[in-house]
């Protein structure tokens, strides 16, 4: 990946698509949505895990639930208490 990252860092290209890297974005505590992710790893009103080319990122909290889920974005809503990268 470092040739492809130079490129794109030189011509200021996103690095979300042309790394694949995952774009995430908070709507203060009560909503998440993650671009470019390869799968769901765990669900539950508590834990989502989500693998990405990034790693494994974690959400937990309470009541999370799925509200949107399309092959290339994710909606999570609830009380949003961490996010983390996992190795």
């Amino acid at each position: 990946m470092g040739i492809r990252k130079n490129v794109t860092e030189a011509l200021e290209l996103p690095k979300e698509i042309m790394l694949g890297l995952p774009l995430i974005s908070f709507v203060g505590r009560e909503e998440v949505t993650i671009e470019n992710y390869k799968g769901i790893l765990e669900y539950s009103e508590e834990t989502v895990r989500v693998g990405t080319m990034a790693g494994v990122v974690r959400l937990q909290g309470r009541g999370l639930c799925l509200k949107q889920l399309t092959a290339e974005c994710m909606v999570v809503t609830g009380s949003v208490e961490s996010m983390e990268f996992l190795s």
